[in-house]
């Protein structure tokens, strides 16, 4: 690490615990944060679901058709789950925060 990345580093630090003194700087970082966790989930998701779907169509038998079909349906429901795990702890997070 070099020295400017440290000098940003703290820069960064001392603006977040600037802002987090607040209530409504505590809950801007909040949601911020779970935003910016489900988009990158999200992008996560759709580009393994791009992946399955694109092993069903590369699939040449029977087996490995049943394989991707499983393979993206597992892809939806594991994504789903963390997604919206991601969002309800956003959310709780907010309600313990206000007072």
């Amino acid at each position: 690490m070099r020295l400017w990345h440290l000098v940003v580093f703290i820069l960064v630090l001392g603006i977040v615990l600037a802002i987090v003194r607040d209530t409504v700087g505590r809950i801007a970082l909040i949601i911020f944060f779970t935003v910016l966790g489900e988009v990158v989930l999200g992008t996560t998701a759709v580009l393994a679901l791009f992946q399955t779907i694109g092993a069903i169509g590369m699939a040449r038998g029977l087996f490995e058709h049943g394989q991707a079909v499983a393979a993206t349906t597992l892809a939806l429901i594991i994504a789903t789950m963390i997604m919206s795990m991601g969002l309800f702890i956003g959310a709780w997070l907010v309600q313990a925060v206000l007072p």
